[in-house]
């Protein structure tokens, strides 16, 4: 998915303004743009709708959550992420000079080191946590009339992404590149393309059973083919009541990681979850479960593509800390 797909909210759009009539760079510009549409992505996985209001309210807590997701997660570089704080520093700063508020909580968040930026227990989810999203996946509780009348066709659907990032640790980014050519429903096989090389997952059963029915639940008209570039998960068109097609390359629209994150946020609410919950708190879980069952290091690596030693010596780290049991 580009970035640059996503349209900003007004407020930052006008600060954005405000830049280039000062005779801001182009340059500059687009690199401001382009970490203010990653911030609103990532703040969307709280909000519904990203406006002057919700950024106004955020705290140093939830903005230091934001930091130290891009350094534990995406693993930017101490430069990188010096210029996404002064860049969200300086758009505080910007509505403080119009009094729109009072408050710049980024003058309280710090740049994260390797040396103490760890996970916490609020970095996973616990088996509760799972068993009631699951549950939540498949009931009809708190849908609206709307949601209602398409669930047949979504319940399948959310359940196997659901799976994918808790059973199997993919991320978000894998989860949507998935294409018909990579899906084997005759071995139980998904081939999971990162930017680290490609793996095979071996699925259970049960989970190939459950991604075999949201398939069919397709119109065979716009139905992914099999083998093929069209994408494994395809966007759905509520107003319509079916999945959509791009008629630009002539295949079936894929979901896009802003969708599935909108999706997971209301799983989260109806489930009566803490707010925040994403796809990195599933995967990590997983992780997590995969060390609690004596996976080697080179096994570790193999099934969930990791390439950065730091990463897994974080999540040991962790496990280091808990607590024993008898």
């Amino acid at each position: 998915m580009e970035l640059f797909e996503e349209t900003l909210p007004e407020f930052l759009e006008q600060y954005l303004q405000s830049l280039e009539r000062k005779g801001r760079k182009e340059s500059t510009l687009r690199r401001y743009r382009y970490d203010l549409v990653d911030f609103t992505f990532w703040l969307r996985t709280f909000n519904r709708d990203v406006d002057f209001e919700n950024f106004r309210q955020l705290t140093s807590k939830r903005l230091q959550e934001y930091i130290r997701y891009l350094h534990l997660e995406r693993h930017y570089s101490e430069r990188t992420l010096k210029r996404i704080m002064t860049v969200l520093n300086q758009v505080y700063r910007y509505y403080m000079s119009l009094n729109r508020t009072k408050n710049n909580p980024m003058k309280e968040v710090v740049l994260p080191t390797n040396d103490v930026a760890g996970y916490m227990d609020s970095d996973f989810l616990h088996d509760e946590e799972c068993e009631k999203l699951l549950e939540t996946i498949i009931s009809l509780e708190d849908l609206t009339e709307n949601q209602l009348r398409a669930r047949s066709f979504l319940i399948d659907r959310n359940l196997i992404i659901a799976r994918l990032f808790l059973s199997y640790g993919l991320t978000l980014q894998e989860l949507c590149g998935l294409s018909m050519k990579d899906v084997s429903f005759e071995q139980n096989e998904l081939l999971v393309t990162s930017a680290y090389g490609k793996r095979t997952v071996h699925l259970d059963v049960e989970h190939k059973k459950i991604l075999f029915s949201y398939y069919q639940t397709i119109p065979t008209p716009v139905r992914p083919r099999l083998k093929s570039d069209d994408p494994l998960f395809v966007s759905f068109d509520f107003q319509r009541q079916t999945y959509r097609w791009s008629y630009e390359v002539d295949r079936p629209k894929r979901l896009t990681e802003i969708a599935v994150q909108k999706m997971i946020r209301q799983e989260v609410q109806r489930a009566g979850l803490r707010k925040g919950v994403s796809a990195q708190h599933m995967r990590r879980t997983c992780v997590i479960r995969a060390i609690e069952n004596d996976l080697s290091i080179d096994q570790l690596r193999t099934q969930f593509g990791m390439k950065s030693d730091l990463t897994l010596k974080r999540y040991f780290d962790y496990m280091e800390k808990q607590p024993m049991t008898s």
